[in-house]
């Protein structure tokens, strides 16, 4: 039923595009009929290409990084690199742009954006005692990009209204077709929905079942990608063993399920890898982050 309500939603939405020279349908300050008329390539919310996907995603990148920066340390955000480009190569998405960072905050958290953006946290990172574990982290936001976590979110009837111009027309088609630039006060307002609509997201999280299938992709993924699997059964554990009111677990808690419902979901999963060795590393990942 959910699918069909979705089907008719996006019916009507279409109907309305192609009918709005008509009916003077705008979206914003902007006459989408008459850019549809022009030939401006208007976004589908639930049929974007994946350069349409990469942008969006470095444009909720700019919102999580705007809060926070880069911990400005080259060797350690090269080593972060390094490992989540070969869980990627090893996804079923190697072909998209991957990039991997790591976030200059004390807080325990690890973020995704569409598009192959992957960040994990200072605070994270330092709570880890292995690659594996890094692995994992890094394992868990990927299986987000690939099966477009984020964008599903995207499409949810609670985040339409906000994010309606992002997904319908790009930053591009917005400057060629009004003259605009980053300094005029409707292109503000316009990248102003996006930020919200992002923060929005980071803030509610995603559905628990995506939660809980990134976790039980991300368990075969470190396998396929030659790592301990159950490392992220490690994670889990680590979390569940830092006091509920950790100030520097809280957004997790707020945006995931906890790490015992996580663990019971991962039970079956991980009897199937029970007989599959992998590397921890712990050697290797306790050289590359002592070089901050």
């Amino acid at each position: 039923m959910k699918i069909i309500i979705q089907r008719i939603t996006l019916l009507i939405i279409v109907l309305s595009l192609f009918s709005c020279k008509s009916t003077g349908l705008k979206i914003g300050n902007f006459d989408v009929g008459k850019l549809v008329d022009q030939g401006v390539k208007i976004w589908d919310a639930n049929n974007i290409d994946q350069a349409q996907e990469v942008q969006f995603g470095k444009n909720m990148s700019a919102v999580l990084l705007g809060a926070r920066g880069l911990y400005q340390n080259k060797n350690i955000n090269e080593y972060v690199n390094q490992v989540g480009m070969w869980l990627a190569i090893n996804s079923s998405r190697p072909d998209l742009p991957w990039r991997f960072g790591v976030i200059n905050s004390s807080s325990i958290n690890a973020f995704a954006a569409p598009g192959g953006y992957v960040f994990i946290t200072l605070g994270m990172l330092h709570k880890l005692e292995s690659e594996a574990q890094l692995a994992a982290v890094l394992a868990h936001e990927i299986i987000h990009v690939t099966q477009k976590h984020y964008l599903n979110a995207l499409k949810d009837s609670s985040l339409r209204g906000a994010i309606t111009e992002t997904l319908f027309m790009s930053a591009e088609a917005y400057q060629n077709n009004t003259g605009a630039n980053v300094n005029d006060q409707q292109y503000r307002a316009w990248a102003k929905k996006i930020t919200l609509a992002t923060q929005d997201i980071y803030s509610k999280g995603l559905d628990k079942t995506d939660e809980f299938q990134a976790d039980q992709q991300g368990m075969l993924l470190l396998a396929k990608s030659g790592y301990d699997a159950y490392a992220l059964i490690d994670n889990l554990q680590l979390l569940a063993s830092i006091a509920a009111d950790d100030a520097s677990l809280a957004l997790l808690y707020k945006t995931h399920p906890t790490a015992e419902q996580r663990l019971i979901a991962l039970s079956e999963q991980a009897e199937k890898l029970s007989g599959i060795n992998g590397l921890s590393l712990v050697k290797r990942y306790n050289k590359r982050i002592s070089t901050e």
